[in-house]
């Protein structure tokens, strides 16, 4: 198992960022966009259910990567609200949306189990591991704004590094492989569901959508296209579903650890 890091990272932020970060591809902009809206919301939550299940588990190793888990996800959120605050003056109905999903996260620590809370980590944690392989597979976001795709990069090369952590916690707290198939797929609609209606929203709040990218037209050309390649996912989201799925047979490349020392070197602080 490669070493989790927790790098605190200085991003140079524009003051005020063109929110199509892939140039010409304003849908898959405002998704990558919808995604870093939800962090903020999302991680706390993750911090607090790892905190309640640190009370549950004896293993020293395993006690100490879920502290450093939760040391790399703090520091994913506190970077996606400055990155956020670059673009979110521009639309005015951000806070009913993030509203909502704060109160779901709320009332999930608050009313469901703690086996419920860790199936949902690890439904997300899944998810992003097989985003992230795909991405350094293929050199997704190569094109996107510098500022955008270093925080992205550096979010998912993290993903990468503490990727078996919630499989394992889930497992040594509750287990349960059904369960956690029903609940991870659940979290996986309901995160993908939230950042859709973000996106459309944003989009529609765009008038270059209309003037420059063609309208409906354009975007159903720009859809099929984003569609094509995202079935590349497919197949490694699939897997996770498996009753063998680990997280643990994924190997961390020589290309990734290099990436990782990039941005070790780039850090403000790492420990």
């Amino acid at each position: 198992m490669q070493d989790i890091t927790i790098r605190h990272m200085d991003f140079g932020f524009p003051e005020e960022l063109d929110p199509i970060v892939i140039p010409g591809q304003p849908e898959e902009s405002y998704r990558a966009l919808g995604l870093s809206l939800l962090l903020p919301f999302l991680e706390p939550y993750l911090i607090r259910t790892m905190k309640e299940a640190r009370k549950h588990i004896q293993a020293p190793d395993l006690a100490a990567e879920l502290a450093r888990f939760s040391g790399q996800e703090g520091q994913h959120y506190k970077q996606h609200i400055r990155f956020n605050d670059t673009f979110r003056s521009r639309f005015d109905r951000l806070p009913e949306f993030e509203e909502k999903l704060e109160a779901d996260y709320q009332r999930f620590t608050e009313t469901k189990s703690l086996r419920f809370n860790l199936a949902y980590a690890e439904g997300f944690e899944a998810l992003t591991t097989a985003f992230a392989w795909t991405a350094f597979e293929e050199g997704r976001d190569s094109e996107m704004h510098p500022a955008a795709r270093d925080l992205f990069a550096w979010h998912l090369i993290e993903e990468l590094e503490h990727r078996t952590v919630a499989f394992d916690v889930y497992n040594d707290v509750c287990g349960g492989y059904a369960y956690r198939l029903a609940v991870g797929v659940f979290a996986q609609w309901h995160m993908g569901s939230w950042i859709v209606r973000v996106a459309r929203y944003m989009l529609e709040s765009d008038p270059r959508m209309r003037e420059e990218f063609g309208g409906a037209a354009g975007r159903r050309e720009r859809e099929r296209a984003a569609r094509k390649r995202g079935r590349r996912i497919i197949p490694r989201i699939l897997k996770t579903y498996s009753p063998w799925y680990t997280p643990h047979a994924l190997p961390f490349t020589e290309e990734m650890r290099q990436m990782a020392a990039t941005f070790s070197e780039a850090a403000v602080r790492r420990s």
